[in-house]
This record gives structure tokens, C-alpha cells and sequence, in this order.
């Protein structure tokens, strides 16, 4: 009888922690299939044309790279939040893309996408991944201005840096990387992120970290120079040793390199940039102003491991209690490390995971003391069928809190 009450106890303990872990990540969008919002026109099924509220377009066979709307092809994959808006980017991978830079408002769950800032720009940007907002209410982003169709693939104009005023949601900078910028064919496809650092009294003092994860290096921008500058080092390469995790039973064996950069608090006019590549599971550091004057090589540490299924994509720092969070793609899952902790597979967290709910975290970012991710299932596109009478999108948020509670980055 003893024996069972203490069973019975364990099984209640055991219960409560899987339980507030499931209950952590709270579901803010979901989508069984990506739709769109032209000023009042909704694509809700393929579409050969682009249709106007004032006229009929008869549908006639027309080649797949020439159709306006492809619903299948459209796979979010980057986020961003801003007061009642949530930017979402859904990259040209595939013929049918309307539009790649787009927004929702908080009203609705599943809602249909807005091209931004308006659709008769939806043309104007080629290909966007994962736009950031910085702290003086600008929107930036790179556009690869690449087409990624396989087999198919198209350099439509050079890569640059685009900024959105998000008070006015005017475009007010387009900054095309240099050819010293980039190593060779490869590297636009690999420029997914972008990073900003800035403070609120300086704002056209910013510069913008950017990754590329293709040819494995970093482009560093300054906004009041207008200049850019490529950094390359071994530590922005994938990792052979990192190779061949599994997502969704699904092998993945894509040689990604440096794939987010991490800014910590500003302290005296600089902070500790982290980063990774995704194809390893190791994490660096290097203070910014290395990054800011192009004095990296030999700048740079390797702050340690963090143990078997942790390769990850997006990470972002929480400064209130110094906390790290890694899209986990690995492990279905979002990871903690306190960073005032040495790095090492006894300091890693499982700060939420779900084997359904959260494959593929494709993006993630902090919102004041909140975590959010997107996730998209990316795998099954690429290697198999996605359902569509399933959902396969979703925006989740959870307090850093709830996160972090029960797991080793509780506390210090």
C-alpha cells in the first residue's frame, strides 16, 4: 500500500512537469495552408492570374512558373512582431510565391496574408527570409533577389539590405551588397537572417549582422557609412561531425553554416554577439566592436558544446535572466542556457518540446519577455507531402518564465 501511494506520487510529479511543459507554448496563428488577402481579393485555391476586384480573369493552362498562386509552394519560413502586426515571409523557393514580405493582425487565428506594405509593391522584393524589427520601429530585411526554384534557380537582382520606416511603412533605404560582399553563385541563397544592433538615442548609427549560411560566412553593414565588409572564419563552418540528425524521420544532411547571430545587453557602446552554425552544436562569441571595425580573426571564442541532438537555427537572448533560446531542430524542441553558466551539455535546457506541434522551429525571436517561434515542418516539404487537411503552420508564444521553469536555467 506504502509502495503504491509513492508510485502514485512520482507518476503526480512526473505528470505535472510534462504537463506544464506541454501547456507552456501557446498557439498564437495556425494554418492548414498559407492565404492571401489582395485588398479585398482572397486566393484561397491556385490561381493562374493575379485577379482584380473590378473584372473576371478566365483561367487558362499556363505553366507553373507562370501562375500567380501555387497555394502548396507557400511555406513561411521567417517572423517578425511589431504592435498589432506579425510580419510573415514566405521565401520564392517555388513558382506560385504572390508575395514574399507580408502581415497579419492579431484578430484573427488563421488569417489570409497581406502583401506589405501594400500589394501593388508585392513585385518589388524578390525573396525574403527572416526580417527583424530594431528598437527605433524599423523593419529590416535582406532580399536575396534570388528565385530558388530547383532546377530552376535565377539571380533576378543583386542581394540588398531593405529598410521600412514602421511608422509610415515607408521603404526609406535599399542597399545592394557588394560583390566583395559575396563569395560566389551560392552565397545569395545563404543570407537568411539578419541582425540588428542599434540603440534608441543613435539610430542612424546601426549596423545589421548577416548571415550566410551557404558559402559560410558573415557580411557586416553599417548604415551611417553605408558600407558592408565580409568576415570569413572556420568558425561559421557547418560541422561534418554535426551531420545527418534526424527531423520528422526525415535524415537531414544539409552542410548549413552560420546560421544566427545573438546580441546581448549593450554595455559601454558594445555587446557579446553569439552565433552558430546550424550543422553543429557548438556555440562562439565575439564582442560587436570587432564585428563594427573588422577586426575579428583571433577576436573570437568557442564558449563550449551543447551535447548530442542540439543542432539549432534561430536563437535569441532574454537580458532579464540572461537567458539564451534555440530553435532546437533536433529534438522538436526550444532549448535554454543561462549564459552566466559555462557551456556544456549539464546547462541545457528543455525549455518546451512537442514532436507534433514544434517540427521545425524555422524561426524564433524575444519579444519583451516572451519567446516566440514559427514553425513549418520544412522537412516533409522538402522530402515528402505535407497533408493539407492538417495543419502544417504555426506561430507559438510562451513567457520566458514558464519557459525556463523546472529546467537547469530556473536560476543561477
Amino acid at each position: 500500500m506504502k509502495m503504491s501511494r509513492i508510485i502514485i506520487v512520482l507518476l503526480s510529479l512526473l505528470c505535472l512537469t510534462i504537463c506544464h511543459k506541454h501547456n507552456t507554448v501557446k498557439r498564437m496563428f495556425a494554418w492548414k495552408q498559407i492565404n492571401y488577402d489582395f485588398d479585398g481579393v482572397f486566393y484561397k485555391r491556385d490561381a493562374n492570374y493575379e485577379r482584380k476586384a473590378d473584372r473576371v480573369v478566365f483561367l487558362d493552362q499556363v505553366n507553373d512558373s507562370e501562375k500567380f498562386f501555387i497555394q502548396y509552394n507557400n511555406v513561411p519560413i521567417g517572423f517578425e512582431y511589431y504592435e498589432n502586426r506579425v510580419f510573415v515571409t514566405v521565401p520564392r523557393r517555388r513558382h506560385g510565391i504572390p508575395s514574399t514580405l507580408n502581415y497579419v493582425t492579431m484578430s484573427d487565428t488563421s488569417p489570409s496574408l497581406r502583401p506589405y506594405p501594400n500589394s501593388a509593391s508585392a513585385q518589388e522584393l524578390v525573396s525574403v527570409y527572416r526580417p527583424r524589427v530594431d528598437v527605433c520601429e524599423r523593419l529590416w530585411m535582406v532580399d536575396t533577389g534570388l528565385l530558388e526554384v530547383p532546377g530552376e534557380r535565377r539571380q533576378v537582382k543583386k542581394p540588398s539590405i531593405v529598410i521600412y520606416d514602421l511608422k509610415t511603412d515607408k521603404r526609406i533605404l535599399t542597399y545592394e551588397l557588394k560583390d566583395t560582399d559575396l563569395v560566389n553563385e551560392r552565397s545569395a541563397g545563404g543570407l537568411t537572417s539578419i541582425t540588428v544592433d542599434v540603440t534608441a538615442d543613435n539610430c542612424g548609427d546601426a549596423y545589421a549582422y548577416i548571415n550566410d549560411l551557404a558559402t559560410e560566412g558573415l557580411v557586416v553593414f553599417s548604415l551611417r557609412q553605408l558600407d558592408s565588409w565580409r568576415i570569413q572564419d572556420p568558425s561559421f563552418a557547418h560541422d561534418e561531425k554535426s551531420l545527418n540528425f534526424t527531423v520528422a524521420g526525415h535524415v537531414i544532411n544539409w552542410k548549413d553554416g552560420l546560421f544566427s547571430i545573438a546580441l546581448s545587453e549593450n554595455k559601454d557602446g558594445s555587446r557579446m554577439a553569439y552565433y552558430h552554425p546550424l550543422v553543429s552544436t557548438r556555440e562562439y562569441a565575439v564582442d560587436t566592436k570587432h564585428l563594427k571595425s573588422n577586426t575579428f580573426k583571433g577576436n573570437n571564442i568557442l564558449l563550449g558544446d551543447r551535447g548530442e541532438k542540439t543542432q539549432s537555427g534561430s536563437h535569441g537572448y532574454h537580458s532579464g535572466t540572461k537567458t539564451m533560446f534555440y530553435a532546437n531542430v533536433a529534438q522538436d524542441a526550444i532549448l535554454c542556457w543561462r549564459v552566466t553558466k559555462d557551456l556544456n551539455p549539464e546547462n541545457i535546457g528543455i525549455a518546451a518540446q512537442d514532436h507534433t506541434k514544434l517540427v521545425y522551429i524555422s524561426d524564433l525571436k524575444v519579444v519583451g519577455d516572451e519567446v516566440w517561434v514559427l514553425v513549418n515542418q520544412i522537412p516533409n516539404f522538402v522530402f515528402s507531402t505535407l497533408d493539407t487537411k492538417e495543419i502544417n503552420y504555426y506561430i507559438h508564444r510562451a513567457s520566458v518564465s514558464d519557459l525556463i521553469q523546472g529546467t537547469v536555467c530556473e536560476k543561477d
